[in-house]
């Protein structure tokens, strides 16, 4: 026996509740057993508990031991001094509020049917990475969709707890914000913390006043990433450098260390210079990015639109001054999509739920669901099995279902491995 499993069992009430009573004999209703308590301090919060004519108002700990008080040290603990009632699966000894007065204690063990508990055994000791894989059967798509949507709303507004942290840091300027999450997108995942920094380093504001010409946004992006420290290069080089060298001196600038820049174990196509010029490339194209964005949510056009091409230098080129034969430049589909996935959409539907505003919310969901089904190491786990795989919304939710229930099992706070444990009250 084990606490998670107790606190499920007195969250739903899954017990035998035919004359209950405390182990001193008082009789006892459970008028609500709370809230259970994610936080420091007792497992359930606000419950209303009724013992013999008394009714209580308090805090309920639960433990598979009553001695289990004392090896917490909960004695010592001012956050206790609520509890209204103990909880315990076996009551091995009294548990004292104070000198002479003593804690309720429920005992649980012998209400609790052996079946569900064994079926959560099997479920969360399985040597599967998905503990309910051999039971999927048994599982309505209804009810897999609904806890999908849920894992994603709840991976969205996890993610949006970061954005809204670097909001905070650009003063509340939602277009900064975008644009260092862009810089981190096409840092992938081996470059994120040097496109990270390149963007703090050159804020849009700057970058915004030279638009018009791909050169200078071009010159910036690669100066800024301490790409242009060389005293002699090819003539392309030697352009840009001169470029950033004034818009150096103009903004006083200072550009990160080359050191931040990995080029180990990249495919091609994800080498910095490339990935630097695409970045350059859709800043000048789309200089008002956050306008738009903010106006229009269809998938298929911002398809196109992030569709960008590094500067055809780069056709020849993966590093500056060093020849290469010809190949492809432009940002792959995959990429944009991630960049959505990853950036735009927790961007947006971030400042949506800022503004309150919920039908805009749904809309950036609706983006997730025009993007095609992700193909990683996660998401291969779900493609054989019954789970919908559909497009991004159901690759998102996967993860996000995998990685935060599946990997700790957390079986119990799934609807999946729920319905899985209370199905054996139908058995």
């Amino acid at each position: 026996m084990n606490e998670a499993f107790l606190q499920y069992v007195w969250q739903y009430q899954l017990f035998d509740m035919e004359e209950l009573c405390t182990t001193a004999g008082d009789p006892l209703q459970i008028v609500t057993p709370g809230m259970l308590n994610r936080d420091a301090g007792p497992d359930f919060k606000g419950a209303v508990i009724r013992i013999g004519d008394i009714v209580w108002a308090g805090d309920v700990e639960i433990h598979v031991r009553s001695s289990d008080w004392y090896r917490h040290h909960h004695e010592d603990d001012e956050k206790y001094k609520m509890v209204t009632l103990h909880v315990v699966y076996e009551h091995d000894r009294e548990v004292e509020r104070m000198p002479g007065e003593l804690y309720p204690t429920f005992e649980i063990r012998g209400r609790v049917m052996p079946d569900m508990y064994e079926r959560y055994q099997e479920l969360v000791g399985t040597l599967d990475q998905m503990p309910c894989q051999s039971f999927l059967s048994e599982i309505s798509l209804l009810t897999m969709r609904g806890q999908l949507e849920c894992v994603l709303m709840e991976r969205l507004l996890r993610k949006q707890s970061q954005v809204r942290g670097t909001v905070s840091q650009c003063h509340g300027d939602w277009q900064e914000a975008l644009y260092r999450h862009l810089a981190v997108g096409f840092g992938m995942k081996t470059n994120a913390d040097a496109f990270e920094l390149l963007a703090k380093s050159l804020p849009y504001k700057i970058v915004s006043r030279h638009t018009e010409s791909v050169l200078q946004v071009q010159a910036l992006v690669f100066g800024q990433a301490g790409m242009l420290e060389a005293a002699q290069g090819d003539d392309h080089y030697r352009m840009l450098k001169a470029e950033y060298d004034y818009l150096r001196y103009k903004y006083q600038l200072t550009p990160i260390a080359t050191y931040h820049w990995n080029l180990l174990r990249l495919r091609p196509s994800n080498f910095p210079c490339i990935r630097l010029s695409q970045f350059a490339t859709l800043l000048y194209e789309i200089p008002d990015l956050w306008s738009e964005l903010t106006h229009r949510s269809d998938m298929a056009y911002w398809w196109r639109r992030f569709a960008v091409s590094a500067d055809a230098y780069w056709e020849r080129h993966y590093h500056f001054n060093k020849v290469t034969a010809m190949h492809r430049v432009a940002l792959g589909e995959t990429s944009i999509a991630l960049l959505f996935i990853n950036t735009v959409i927790p961007v947006l539907f971030s400042y949506w739920h800022f503004q309150g505003d919920e039908e805009k919310m749904e809309l950036a969901l609706d983006m997730l669901g025009e993007i095609p089904f992700e193909d990683n190491r996660v998401t291969r786990r779900f493609a054989t099995t019954a789970f919908p795989h559909e497009h991004a919304s159901d690759s998102q939710a996967l993860i996000e279902l995998y990685t935060r229930y599946c990997q700790p099992r957390r079986c119990l706070e799934c609807a999946i491995g729920d319905c899985i444990v209370k199905s054996t009250k139908n058995t």
